[in-house]
């Protein structure tokens, strides 16, 4: 069984994957709608992920989250 913050960190990953591979950067608001969490719930997960270098987060009105998929493929 995994916990609420791996099952949401699992569907984050993947939402912002998919999102990466299209070209587009996802906001926390858009994030958190697409896999049904609560907002600051779904920051802190998202941070973690950040700090563990598995996406990348920019700040600002372009900001968002990202991954960097030809990184991945090595």
């Amino acid at each position: 069984m995994f916990s609420k913050a791996c099952k949401y960190g699992i569907r984050s990953i993947i939402h912002i994957a998919a999102q990466s591979q299209a070209g587009k950067r996802s906001s926390l608001k858009e994030i958190a709608a697409q896999i049904d969490s609560p907002e600051a719930f779904t920051a802190k997960i998202l941070q973690v992920l950040s700090r563990n270098n598995l996406i990348d987060s920019s700040k600002g009105p372009q900001g968002g989250f990202e991954m960097d998929l030809k990184q991945m493929k090595k």
